[in-house]
């Protein structure tokens, strides 16, 4: 049940809303519970009691190593933690690799003389790489004692499971909502808030993400003859945009959601696009993966502590162990691959005093980036290959050009136009902060613009596909 469905925005979301806040304050999280239950058993009904089994699991064993950190019994704490993470780790290579490593032993086995693995395919749990994450940050924070274990069993089921964020993140951490979870405020000033934030990603999502699509999916599905460098760099400023607006669209709506109900969630997203290189662009894209990889992976690899080498080595581990996060597919690999790297030749640069004017330095590093979403986007290595070599002059081997009109129409290339000027327009008062006056006026804005803007995005649905989140199936 996408958040930017008629049935979500017009059934699940007024009735949620009206269930909650008519709800007493003690029995909010239990409402809560129920709904997003309900929401999660909507799209992915069987993994609904894995997830629920699991989370008994952790709440218990969670316990159970913070008396063992508390009784200074390292090694049971270890191992406890150990079997937890285990346990995850091993759920979330069944469900979402086992396929792609069944078939590569397949395409192998034969060579080798030996019969293809007989196999059922595995369907792939919405939203199994954030629930995944989640548990493993809360038992990891709960043995370095960064935060306390779930006092309730409830409380610990509401953080998983609730809807706003249980299908395609952004991904939360134990620590920074426990304390909501037990108590929080309401108000409808945090409402209003949470409506505007809502609009706001609803908008992105259906009015810009979803147009621009209809461009990168009709480029990306041209017959690799046809691809000029033209309509190469069309589709792949479209998906450069499109997953933006998606992705970004989505988590708004996530905040949203959640101050209508009384949270408070941390940002993830921070206008990635006017980014001056690969690092910085990392830390403004998809925050919540980027800093949970750094926290749980990077440094406990040992970070920068090492040296120079091994600093690199862990950069470029992390990145393509991101890139699989994604997907079960070698043009996630290698996406993550190509990103490692890029940060890890920026770190080495960084010693020299030399650097190219800043235009340059945004230009570059949009044009990176684009190039590394053509791997994201791409069935398979062969296409993003193509694509690229028709990207960067590889003439279009047909005279039959495809018929713009029909791969790109206005209302797309509008919501094309629109979402360049919005995602690049900032680089030209970026780190200048607003004034009092500015920043009130920009709220005032938002105040008299949410209404327009969820109201077209509503009557949009009406009359328009609804693209899946682009991130469901990670």
């Amino acid at each position: 049940m996408p958040f930017s469905s008629s049935l979500f925005i017009h059934v699940f979301l007024p009735l949620f809303f009206l269930a909650y806040w008519a709800t007493p304050k003690a029995q909010k999280n239990w409402t809560a519970i129920v709904f997003s239950l309900g929401f999660y058993a909507w799209g992915a009904p069987r993994f609904l009691p894995v997830v629920l089994t699991l989370g008994i699991v952790d709440y218990y064993v969670s316990h159970a190593i913070a008396r063992a950190v508390a009784a200074e019994r390292v090694r049971v704490a270890k191992v406890l933690l150990g079997l937890g993470v285990t346990v995850h780790l091993s759920m979330l290579a069944y469900f979402k690799y086992s396929n792609f490593f069944v078939a590569q032993a397949n395409a192998v086995l034969p060579s080798l003389g030996v019969h293809e693995l007989k196999w059922v395919e595995v369907v792939l749990p919405i939203g199994i790489s954030f629930i995944t994450f989640e548990e493993i940050s809360y038992l990891v924070d709960v043995y370095r004692r960064d935060a306390h274990p779930s006092r309730r069993l409830s409380h610990y089921v509401l953080f998983l499971t609730f809807f706003p964020h249980s299908i395609a993140g952004p991904i939360f951490r134990w620590k920074d909502l426990e304390r909501q979870l037990a108590e929080r405020s309401q108000s409808w000033s945090l409402a209003r808030e949470g409506f505007e934030r809502f609009s706001l990603g609803l908008a992105k999502k259906v009015l810009v993400a979803d147009s621009v699509a209809i461009i990168a999916d009709g480029v990306f599905g041209l017959p690799l003859a046809q691809l000029s460098s033209a309509w190469a760099w069309l589709g792949a400023i479209a998906y450069t945009l499109q997953i933006y607006f998606d992705f970004s669209g989505y988590s708004d709506m996530a905040i949203g959601l959640g101050k209508l109900a009384g949270f408070q969630f941390k940002e993830n997203f921070n206008q990635p696009y006017i980014a001056s290189s690969i690092g910085e662009f990392w830390q403004r894209w998809h925050i919540s993966l980027s800093s949970w990889l750094r926290d749980y992976l990077y440094i406990p690899l040992g970070g920068n502590r090492a040296g120079r080498a091994r600093a690199t080595v862990n950069i470029v581990l992390v990145f393509t162990i991101s890139g699989l996060w994604h997907g079960a597919a070698w043009t996630f690999v290698v996406w993550g691959l190509f990103h490692g790297v890029l940060v890890a030749v920026e770190r080495l640069l960084s010693r020299f005093t030399f650097r190219p004017p800043r235009f340059l330095q945004h230009t570059l590093t949009l044009v990176l980036v684009v190039v590394g979403w053509v791997f994201f986007r791409a069935a398979s290595l062969s296409h993003a290959f193509a694509m690229l070599r028709s990207m960067f002059g590889a003439p279009a081997t047909e005279a039959l050009h495809p018929f713009f009109g029909e791969l790109c129409p206005r209302f797309a290339m509008a919501a094309l136009a629109l979402g360049g000027l919005i995602t690049c327009l900032p680089i030209l008062w970026k780190g200048r902060p607003l004034g009092e006056s500015s920043s009130r006026r920009l709220g005032m804005l938002r105040t008299i613009a949410s209404p327009l803007l969820f109201a077209l995005s509503a009557m949009h649905l009406t009359n328009a596909r609804v693209t899946p989140l682009i991130y469901f199936k990670f």
